[in-house]
């Protein structure tokens, strides 16, 4: 059922989320915060709800902070505020990656 529903979503729709899982793909694979934030999270992915969901992830995303694949989870949320036409919300990844890369600046 899922999966035919699906495929009555627009085009801009799936492109959000798959640029929200891959976004999610660069976080940690185990997450410092609440169990519910990354259910929530994952239901609003099924339910199509891909505002709330970058959302979501903007929030865990500032709980886990200095990792390896950090830049690359900014940059995929950054296309995904994009694609949904949130300038808002693809600024703030922008400031985000803006950090840091003075961060990877300074540390030489």
């Amino acid at each position: 059922m899922l999966e035919h529903t699906m495929r009555n979503w627009p085009q801009e729709t799936k492109q959000a989320l798959r640029l929200l899982a891959a976004a999610r793909y660069f976080l940690p694979e185990y997450l410092d915060c609440p169990a519910e934030q990354e259910q929530q999270y994952h239901a609003c992915l099924r339910q199509g709800e891909c505002q709330a969901a970058l959302e979501i992830l903007e929030q865990i995303g500032g709980l886990h902070t200095s990792h390896d694949n950090e830049a690359h989870f900014w940059k995929e949320l950054f296309y995904a505020a994009q694609q949904m036409g949130l300038p808002e919300h693809a600024a703030r990844c922008q400031e985000q990656l803006a950090i840091i890369a003075e961060i990877q600046r300074l540390q030489g």
